[in-house]
């Protein structure tokens, strides 16, 4: 493992990124975000996906030259088509869009279908925290999880992020509707590492903490069991459904890499009814609660969603981004 000053992993994403024709700007913010990413701990859809954009961008699911148009509008809500365009690029737009119709309206909801991998599903509720509101985004995947009970994937493991402003920084959930997202599995696999609890089945169907059986057998568990596997579904019928774009089983019928995915953005500002004053006590106050939880013997201590991620930020400014020396080879390699 080598680290890496941020810059250097931004400016060597944006290299790559030109040499596929990418507009300057796009390049930009695609190297931004992705390096960023991996900045705040979140490698598996930073550094160690780079490679895979770039193949997507190279066969043709990814284009550089296209942004997402409105199709539908009504009110507060929308639904727009990202042309398959690069994931963050949508993403970002279709985020702003909701945060200038809450502007508007109190709410702001943007349904985006036809797109890609957003990376870091947190990175949108980021960009909400900053306008000062609050934010829900969730999208559909390929079929990568089996239903609660069954043996083949017909689910996604659809991720879902909730964020929220506070006076110590973003409070903020990312998860993916499996107990492990498949960044993580093959993150763990590459520094040959077993998961801390059972991620899933291997081929006999027998639970596992091994990365590898777990993508071998395509069998991940649902966060929450049965009730991960529920929400996975509802998640892809809201995003599918007001979109108009594909659900997980009609990625399932695309060739080639997933790719065509369906999003939803919503912006919430909530300040316009919520004092932001007041609003920061009841947050403060829930907070320091959490914190004086009486932790059991296996944690070293109590944090709150969102503080792992600064404080991961703030070490890798001052050691460098950890990058596993493979990786790193490969994106050089690019070019």
């Amino acid at each position: 493992m080598i680290r890496i000053p941020f810059e250097d992993v931004r400016l060597e994403f944006r290299r790559v990124l030109l040499t596929r024709d990418c507009p300057a700007e796009k390049a930009d913010k695609v190297s931004y975000e992705m390096a960023r990413n991996s900045l705040e701990g979140v490698y598996t859809h930073g550094v160690n996906r780079f490679a895979r954009l770039i193949r997507n961008i190279d066969e043709g699911i990814v284009r550089v030259d296209v942004m997402p148009t409105v199709v539908n509008a009504f009110g507060a809500i929308e639904n727009c088509d990202g042309h398959l365009g690069l994931g963050i690029v949508n993403a970002s737009w279709a985020m702003d869009r909701s945060i200038q119709l809450a502007g508007q309206h109190g709410i702001g909801l943007v349904a985006l279908r036809n797109t890609n991998h957003w990376l870091r599903a947190a990175t949108y509720g980021y960009q909400a925290v900053e306008a000062g509101m609050a934010a829900i985004c969730f999208g559909n995947t390929m079929p990568n999880m089996p239903a609660w009970g069954a043996v083949d994937s017909r689910i996604g493991n659809n991720p879902v992020t909730l964020a929220f402003p506070g006076p110590r920084g973003a409070v903020i959930v990312d998860m993916a509707m499996s107990q492990f997202s498949y960044g993580a599995l093959e993150s763990a696999l590459l520094d040959g590492k077993q998961m801390p609890v059972d991620a899933g089945f291997d081929i006999q169907g027998r639970l596992t903490r091994d990365p590898a059986q777990v993508i071998a057998s395509r069998r991940p568990l649902p966060a929450g069991y049965w009730k991960g596997s529920g929400l996975s579904f509802l998640l892809d019928v809201f995003a599918s459904c007001i979109s108009l774009g594909n659900s997980v089983c009609a990625i399932g019928r695309l060739p080639g890499d997933e790719h065509g995915l369906s999003q939803v953005f919503i912006a919430v500002h909530y300040r316009s009814i919520a004092p932001e004053k007041e609003a920061d006590a009841i947050l403060e106050d829930s907070l320091e609660d959490l914190l004086r939880s009486e932790k059991d013997k296996s944690t070293d201590r109590i944090t709150w969603p969102g503080l792992r991620a600064i404080e991961t930020r703030e070490k890798n400014l001052a050691q460098g981004i950890p990058v596993d020396e493979r990786v790193w080879t490969e994106i050089r390699a690019l070019g």
